[in-house]
């Protein structure tokens, strides 16, 4: 991708060093506009969008390989789990769960 800046004109100070006129100076100095590439290019706007959409792709990618390692994919949960997670459901709504007084007594449970 190039990049074109015009500069505003320039003057030389006692000590040698360039500096720029004055913010009215400037605007009224510039020669050129800031592109991302060559203006008026046949194509440069479809290869940008191109380059864009390749971008977003690799990312949907990315975002794919993360989840499959933070969430298993279903197909990789077996069926009984399933019956088990959904009968745990029915006793706790039918009344059948466990209640526990502290989190330290839950864990004495599960540690016996």
């Amino acid at each position: 991708m190039n990049y074109t800046v015009a500069a505003p004109p320039r003057k030389k100070g006692r000590s040698g060093i360039r500096r720029t006129s004055g913010a009215a100076d400037i605007s009224e100095n510039i020669i050129g506009e800031v592109h991302e590439s060559t203006p008026n290019v046949p194509g440069s706007s479809r290869k940008v969008e191109e380059m864009l959409e390749n971008i977003i792709n690799r990312l949907e990618r990315i975002e794919e390989k993360i989840d499959e390692k933070v969430y298993p994919p279903e197909s990789t949960i077996k069926p009984e789990f399933i019956q088990q997670v959904k009968k745990a459901r029915a006793d706790i709504k039918k009344g059948k769960g466990n209640l526990y007084n502290s989190i330290d007594d839950f864990f004495t449970e599960i540690e016996t």
